[in-house]
């Protein structure tokens, strides 16, 4: 392994305050503390810490059904094609910000979408903000599949956390899977670690393939990374291995199906007959969606590690529940009781941003079941009045049916 020596000057270089942002792409998203909106650049190999405009405080409550958001964000591109690259919440404001390439040369663009259906463009040569430059960022002009630069993978998944900003993704160095440890305000001091897993499903030790989505829990009261890469290892990593200079070893504690990359992971919380349970929701291009509760998490921990081969096919590690989310590209937490998606739905071939409840993950009118027909009744059926007609009248109210619920007599 090669070490590139940094010195103070270079540091002190690294992190430049600045008014207006200079951002030549982004990659990924995530809100900060405040007001402060964090932007990957992978092409300039630098993180932006934007400062948005105040915003009014929204109650909880606001449902997202905007069912074609490429027509509303190609729209203030003057029709240009669109790819969204990543959306982040700004919580308690109603705000989802998603950022886009668009056009030939892939120029970005970041937009505020509310529930109302309207998008805002966010000027990025006027928004003020700090930024940090990474240090040994991926400098090959090597491509993957002849298409995507690997200097793309800078960073891969970013997670705000306690006054940190954690990002994985690529470095320059002989074990190129790294994870990076940033203070904010932007300082000079950056860990940068490299990090190592063996993945069951290919039976290799793997120093090169980064995190694709990652997220946080608490095991036996310390601080845990949860990591998610393609073909699709679950990787424990506790924070304090994240030191400036470390080399470290990944526990893989679950295999959870070949083919496939992960796209998003959060962290969120869920209430059911007063007991409350903490879970992680992965989601995945080439798959449905993980929901894995955190006491699994927990056993696993307290287990050996997986550092065997596991068949293709076989799910092995933690028991995970399985979530009707088929086209999510994108996932966050809206507020407490609800996520916001922006998915592909298969059925329409469209682009969308949608909201739907934690506790079962699912929007009704995605489906034409027994519910559907006019002529279905609730009466007499006491298991469906209690069990299921609360629920689907929910449903049909935050998805902008209300019309169509039905009646019980």
């Amino acid at each position: 392994m090669c070490f590139r020596i940094v010195t103070a000057a270079c540091l002190l270089a690294a992190s430049l305050p600045a008014f207006a942002a200079n951002i030549a792409s982004i990659s990924r998203l995530e809100a900060g503390p405040g007001n402060v909106l964090f932007v990957a650049d992978w092409k300039e190999a630098r993180i932006h810490a934007v400062t948005l405009p105040p915003a009014t405080h929204t109650p909880a409550g606001g449902a997202f059904n905007i069912l074609d958001l490429e027509s509303l964000l190609a729209r203030q591109v003057g029709g240009a094609r669109i790819t969204v690259e990543d959306m982040a919440v700004r919580p308690g404001t109603g705000e989802v910000y998603v950022a886009i390439s668009y056009g030939e040369t892939k120029a970005p663009a970041l937009f505020a979408v509310t529930s109302d259906g309207k998008a805002r463009r966010v000027d990025l040569k006027a928004a003020k903000e700090t930024s940090v430059g990474l240090r040994d960022a991926p400098t090959t002009n090597a491509s993957f599949w002849k298409e995507t630069p690997e200097r793309s993978f800078t960073v891969t998944d970013m997670k705000w956390r306690d006054g940190e900003l954690f990002a994985s993704g690529l470095s320059n160095q002989d074990f190129a899977s790294t994870l990076r440890r940033i203070h904010y305000p932007f300082g000079d001091a950056q860990a940068v670690t490299s990090v190592e897993i063996f993945h069951g499903g290919h039976n290799l030790v793997e120093t090169r393939a980064p995190v694709r989505a990652m997220s946080f829990a608490e095991l036996d009261g310390i601080p845990y990374l949860v990591a998610a890469y393609t073909c699709t290892p679950l990787v424990l990593i506790p924070l304090t291995d994240l030191k400036d200079g470390a080399h470290i070893r990944g526990k893989t504690v679950a295999e959870l199906g070949y083919g496939n990359t992960p796209a998003d992971m959060i962290s969120y919380s869920v209430t059911s007959e007063g007991k409350k349970s903490d879970l992680l929701m992965l989601v995945n291009y080439n798959r449905v969606s993980n929901i894995i509760p955190v006491s699994e998490l927990q056993a696993a921990k307290n287990r050996p590690g997986i550092e065997t081969q596991v068949a293709f096919g076989q799910l092995a590690g933690v028991n995970v529940m399985q979530a009707p989310l088929a086209g999510v590209l994108r996932i966050d937490n809206l507020d407490d009781d609800s996520f916001v998606m922006i998915r592909r739905d298969l059925q329409k071939d469209r682009l969308q941003m949608v909201s739907m409840g934690k506790d079962l993950s699912f929007r009704l009118t995605d489906h034409v079941s027994e519910y559907a027909f006019p002529d279905f009744s609730f009466k007499g059926n006491d298991f469906q009045i209690q069990k299921i007609k609360p629920r689907q009248d929910i449903l049909l109210k935050a998805e902008g049916f209300p019309d169509l619920i039905k009646a019980t007599d």
